[in-house]
């Protein structure tokens, strides 16, 4: 009989404890794969992040605005291309206030000049450009609420009261721009002739695309600079650095789940472990058997490990698995729309390293196993009872 029959026959042999070994590790390695994909999702958000754009707002916090003019002075610095004014509208679906999505007034056509990453027919940006009702809405959000290009779509806003009718001017797709595919956009100008007039021309944010990149923190500098006299004075900072600092803000619960997620691995040790080494003691005898009528200490050793290889790398397979569907299709999802967390997705390097992981475990688990049963005689094995 071969080798890898006898392996499988003993793996199955305890068909519950095998089935509960195989079950614990792959709920173990999915808890591995979940905070990983978590951490990979948060930076490549920062690795995604334009490194030419510098983003100016209110130094004392984003309850503060920024005066209108301050878009206008931005786009006229030295080392600017253009400068687009943002101002947040705090729209919501109606009867939908537990659905967020960020949604924003600004100016169009440098907006649109400076953001390559929304993709869309040059024809309908330029309709959302000419139609100052019109907005510029992410697929992701026409496909979850079923708008239509052409058509109405009514919101309620937190900023100002009554209902805004806006038209879909244009829908794009959000290519390497994960912050962007969850928006909505309408004009500055329309939503500021709406507002009470003690909120008129008012800014949260500016964003700045510059010619050198690698004149984003000089540049940054320089527009602080040129409004630190100002009443309302700024802090500027690289668009990708603002990023990394908005993910900084987790940095204490990423890092705990990365660390969290490799003590995890040394509970799939010890279930591994436990497992092979109670397989080994109760079939002492029959090794000692195996050993009388030919087998080598190296076939049993060969035994216990493919056994272990078997168990880890079906728990490993499974856990990856269930990580595709569970953390894809379920939390991914949850965390996008409750907390505006970039799509999580199992990277392949986080899923391979799982089915690694897996297959080491087992090996590092089966050699206590296999040293114990290296050092037994076949008479003292023989005279065992288990």
């Amino acid at each position: 009989m071969r080798l890898s029959k006898l392996v499988f026959r003993n793996a199955v042999r305890s068909p519950l404890r095998a089935g509960m070994t195989v079950l614990t590790v792959a709920i173990m390695l999915m808890a591995f794969v979940f905070p990983r994909s978590l951490v990979e999702a948060q930076q490549a958000q920062v690795r995604e992040s334009p490194n030419n754009r510098v983003i100016t707002q209110p130094k004392v916090g984003w309850g503060t605005p920024l005066p209108l003019r301050y878009a206008d002075e931005v786009r006229a610095m030295d080392g600017v291309k253009t400068a687009v004014g943002v101002q947040w509208t705090g729209f919501k679906v109606p009867g939908k206030d537990d659905v967020f999505f960020a949604a924003f007034a600004l100016e169009p056509e440098p907006f649109i000049a400076m953001h390559h990453e929304l993709v869309a027919p040059q024809a309908d940006k330029q309709a959302f450009i000419e139609d100052d009702h019109g907005a510029i809405v992410s697929a992701d959000l026409a496909k979850q609420f079923g708008w239509k290009l052409g058509g109405r779509v009514v919101l309620q806003s937190n900023v100002a009261p009554g209902e805004w009718q806006l038209n879909v001017s244009c829908i794009y797709e959000a290519v390497g721009g994960e912050w962007a595919k969850r928006s909505i956009w309408i004009h500055h100008a329309y939503f500021n002739r709406m507002l009470p007039v003690e909120q008129r021309d008012q800014l949260s944010f500016i964003s700045a695309e510059i010619f050198e990149p690698n004149q984003g923190g000089r540049i940054a500098k320089a527009i602080d600079l040129h409004f630190d006299t100002t009443p309302a004075r700024t802090m500027s900072l690289e668009d990708r650095v603002q990023t990394a600092a908005n993910i900084g803000r987790f940095s204490a619960i990423l890092t705990a789940l990365d660390v969290v997620s490799y003590l995890i691995l040394l509970v799939v040790l010890s279930i591994l472990a436990n497992t092979l080494t109670m397989n080994v003691r109760e079939r002492t005898r029959e090794f000692g058997v195996l050993r009388a009528i030919g087998f080598g200490p190296l076939h049993l050793c060969a035994l216990v490990a493919g056994e272990a290889a078997l168990l880890g790398l079906s728990g490993s397979l499974c856990g990856v698995g269930l990580s595709y569907l569970l953390i894809e299709n379920l939390l991914g999802p949850l965390l996008k729309d409750a907390f505006q967390l970039p799509e999580v997705l199992v990277p392949v390097r986080v899923a391979l390293t799982a089915v690694a992981a897996g297959g080491a475990l087992a090996m590092l688990a089966a050699t206590l196993p296999v040293l114990r049963l290296a050092r037994l005689e076949v008479r003292e094995t023989l005279g065992r009872v288990t």
